[in-house]
């Protein structure tokens, strides 16, 4: 099981790592991600010749095709795009 913190005060993240230690020797692995994402805009060009590596490149959930998000922003293209 993978559970995902986001936690903004680094005092509170060091208290909840301390508690979690406790924890490793029953084989609990702690990891810190750095929440930071870089943007990376490109041109239209770009998109056009690269659009599937660039798709390829992109972090996402593999579980969003599943979620309700997913068929909520498909609409809202769908909408756009057929105005």
């Amino acid at each position: 099981m993978q559970l995902i913190l986001n936690i903004d005060n680094d005092t509170l993240a060091q208290k909840i790592i301390q508690i979690l230690n406790v924890f490793k020797s029953d084989g609990l692995s702690i990891e810190k991600q750095d929440n930071k994402k870089e943007i990376i805009e490109h041109s239209d060009e770009e998109i056009a010749q690269n659009w599937k590596k660039i798709v390829m490149d992109i972090d996402s959930d593999p579980n969003y095709y599943k979620s309700e998000q997913y068929y909520d922003d498909r609409g809202e293209y769908l909408m756009e795009k057929y105005k």
